[in-house]
């Protein structure tokens, strides 16, 4: 799988725009629709996304395939110390994290998300105690007593409102340690014609983010679920 240095940013990111759209077939929870709107109308969009009894199916059914092939494919080490998943939506690659032995706090500002994921927690007997915790926490305004060494996320920056995402920059930078790693999995990077989610470009997560990190690793071509190639992009950044 290639990975290219920050020099490539530009022609990765060009290379996403020419891509044509995979289009689902069959039931599936109606998509965010929020218009160009607020960051509330944004917030109110997911939250009845996740009420959706169909949001499980389309939203992830494992951890992200991105995720896995970094880990095991391409043998990512990750730091050593506490983890936060933001934005877990319902709990998988929190999960996964947990079980590869990282102590994870994951949040989500819904709180029917937060509850899919205690019961996917729940139903995991091979977790010990105090391994994953899962919190209805708004991402802008969480603190941490300690910081943490690393922090993952599967398509938070797409999500929230275009306004916020010098905020989220910032957040990132309050909460991780110096030195520490940011796992940034871009979704989606084809239009999809209804907001949220955002499409989203490498270039736009370098604008708000090299005040704060250092790119160390970026996979224009990670491997994703079948029927949606060439729509997530893989990056790890270093806090400065």
């Amino acid at each position: 799988m290639m990975a290219v240095s920050v020099e490539g940013l530009s022609a990765a990111a060009a290379s996403t725009t020419n891509r044509q759209s995979v289009i689902a077939v069959g039931k599936t929870a109606p998509r965010p629709e929020s218009g160009k709107g607020t960051s509330n109308d944004h917030k109110q969009a997911w939250v009845e996304y996740w009420k959706h009894p169909d949001a499980d199916r389309q939203h992830q059914q494992g951890p992200s395939v991105a995720l896995r092939e970094l880990l095991e494919d391409l043998r990512w080490l990750l730091p050593k110390g506490r983890c936060l998943v933001a934005g877990c939506g319902n709990g998988h690659d929190a999960v996964y994290l947990a079980k590869r032995g990282v102590t994870c706090v994951a949040i989500d500002f819904c709180d029917t998300a937060i509850e899919r994921a205690q019961e996917l927690l729940a139903s995991c007997d091979d977790l010990p105690a105090g391994k994953l915790t899962f919190a209805v926490q708004d991402f802008f305004a969480f603190s941490s007593p300690v910081r943490f060494t690393m922090a993952y996320e599967y398509g938070l920056f797409s999500a929230i409102h275009p306004t916020q995402r010098q905020r989220w920059a910032e957040t990132y930078a309050r909460l991780i340690v110096p030195q520490g790693t940011l796992i940034v999995l871009l979704y989606p990077l084809i239009h999809r014609g209804r907001t949220p989610p955002h499409r989203v470009t490498m270039a736009d997560c370098e604008k708000y983010l090299k005040n704060h990190f250092v790119l160390v690793r970026v996979d224009p071509n990670c491997r994703c679920v079948d029927g949606d190639e060439g729509n997530e992009l893989m990056s790890v950044w270093k806090r400065l």
